[in-house]
């Protein structure tokens, strides 16, 4: 069964796994575009920059990993769904 973009983006733990997310995001944007909330690569960044200020401190239901390659990973994820 293949993963989920969600299950890949939480097993981010280095530069590997860092690259294979964003390859899984890439293909996802390509299947899947109709399903992310931006439509271009500017909302997309200001969409990941927006929740990546948002959630620097946690927020109520997200704990930030310690780890800087799932939070990046988190980050760029966040770019397709968050409003």
């Amino acid at each position: 069964m293949q993963k989920t973009l969600f299950e890949i983006v939480n097993e981010v733990q280095d530069e590997a796994t860092f690259i294979a997310f964003l390859s899984a995001l890439s293909i996802d944007r390509q299947a899947h575009g109709d399903e992310w909330q931006q439509d271009s690569i500017d909302s997309f960044l200001e969409a990941a920059v927006d929740w990546g200020r948002e959630s620097v401190e946690g927020l109520t239901h997200y704990e930030k990993p310690d780890n800087p390659w799932k939070r990046c990973a988190q980050i760029m994820y966040m770019g397709k769904i968050y409003e």
